[in-house]
């Protein structure tokens, strides 16, 4: 499992209500190529003299294939990224309380999480059609632009008619 993107930000389940910075959760956002995680951050008092070091615990871990929709938004004043769940869960994230900061943070946390999502199914994908090809009759052949099954003669295809 790799690390994709780490920042640091709010975060709630369903929608931002009221004064944001106290209905949000401050913690981290890491994206890795399997979960979206939110951890919640509390500080610890080491000494009587309020010495204190940041201490991150688990909020929310969202697997990346239960994930249905990310987009950014805009919520009264505040720019977050919304994500919802297939099992119908919404989480609101959102990285700067500057407007033009947080629109543009907003915007490139929805577009990493997407294209993280795109790119985990792309590779699920090929390690599935990698196993087919094994399974599959040598003999056979298909099309490279439509995927259709072709003669090992042939020159073009005959459903899309590219040549070969």
């Amino acid at each position: 499992m790799s690390l994709i993107y780490s920042s640091e930000g709010y975060f709630c389940e369903n929608d931002v209500h009221g004064d944001w910075q106290f209905s949000m959760e401050l913690g981290k956002i890491l994206l890795t190529n399997q979960y979206l995680s939110l951890l919640k951050k509390s500080n610890i008092n080491l000494t009587e003299i309020g010495t204190s070091i940041d201490n991150y615990n688990e909020g929310y871990k969202i697997p990346l294939d239960s994930i249905r929709k990310v987009y950014p938004l805009k919520q009264g004043k505040i720019h977050t990224v919304k994500v919802e769940t297939r099992d119908n869960h919404q989480f609101s994230i959102t990285l700067a309380d500057n407007e033009t900061y947080g629109k543009n943070r907003s915007e490139e946390l929805s577009e990493i999480i997407n294209s993280t999502i795109l790119h985990a199914i792309k590779a699920e994908d090929m390690v599935t059609n990698k196993n087919l090809e094994l399974n599959s009759d040598i003999s056979t052949e298909y099309c490279k632009f439509c995927g259709s099954t072709i003669s090992p003669k042939a020159k073009y295809c005959k459903n899309c008619g590219m040549k070969l």
